[in-house]
């Protein structure tokens, strides 16, 4: 159970960093946080990868 709780967190601020690293355009909104917080990292993955390819986000 603490490894989900982890991987929720990680994902979380890996969306905040990659906005204040990268200095893309992804919204921070309801539903990208609900991706990466129950996705974790492959979550994370998942929406940047989605905002690159410019099919979502």
């Amino acid at each position: 159970m603490p490894v989900l709780i982890i991987n929720a967190i990680l994902g979380v601020i890996l969306l905040f960093l990659t906005n204040l690293v990268l200095a893309d355009d992804i919204p921070i909104n309801v539903i990208t946080v609900l991706i990466c917080a129950i996705g974790g990292v492959i979550g994370w993955v998942v929406v940047l990868l989605l905002h690159l390819l410019g099919v979502a986000f």
